[in-house]
């Protein structure tokens, strides 16, 4: 059944995913790859509309995925309701089961040698699985046509270089300090929507 599936996928997504929502990102491609449930492009779609909209990403996301997954079902909208309610409680009870054993046992973890340096040993697998990620999603959307799985010369044809621009200026305006404070990404993400409704929508520039 489609919804237990759902449900035992996004467990161990949430069960394995160290480091927020960001490191799930390279299970998340895998399983959604594996059954089909969404192209590419539509996951990357997924991830900016988790990324913009109130709440943790990693749970946004987890809904948007069982929605589209149950909406597909024979009970439609009821299915797609029924879809991000079963992939969103998956996603986050394995962190709910163990943040309440942590906290039963918080003295005796903190200073346990053992696990001291399982969480150093984490830590930099957790930053290469973001970077994935990252490389990921930035490498769909500057070369829609590439793929890691099927390196050929095709995948070099369509370059979007405006997305590449705006993600190199991006960058640098995430750093910026004014007052002594970054600019908030709430800010940041409503002035990249507004440039993309003027130079994809406005002017009609092709991806």
């Amino acid at each position: 059944m489609i919804y237990l599936q759902l449900f035992w996928e996004y467990f161990k997504i949430g069960l394995f995913t160290i480091g927020g929502g960001y490191a799930m990102l390279p299970l998340v491609t895998q399983i959604v790859g594996k059954y089909g449930w969404l192209s590419e492009q539509e996951l990357i779609e997924f991830i900016g509309i988790a990324e913009s909209t109130p709440g943790p990403f990693a749970i946004n996301l987890a809904t948007f995925v069982g929605n589209t997954v149950g909406s597909a079902t024979e009970l439609g909208i009821f299915g797609g309701i029924l879809g991000a309610l079963v992939s969103t409680v998956a996603v986050v009870l394995p962190s709910l089961i163990i943040i309440i054993v942590v906290t039963l046992l918080f003295d005796k973890f903190k200073s346990n040698k053992y696990v001291q340096g399982a969480l150093k040993g984490i830590r930099p697998v957790v930053v290469g699985l973001i970077l994935s990620a990252v490389i990921s999603v930035a490498g769909k959307v500057v070369l829609p046509n590439f793929s890691f799985k099927n390196i050929s010369a095709g995948g070099f044809d369509k370059f979007n270089w405006i997305s590449l621009i705006l993600i190199l200026a991006f960058i640098p305006l995430s750093q910026i300090k004014i007052k002594g404070k970054k600019i908030h990404p709430i800010y940041l993400i409503l002035f990249s929507a507004v440039l993309g409704i003027v130079i994809f929508g406005a002017f009609g520039v092709q991806q």
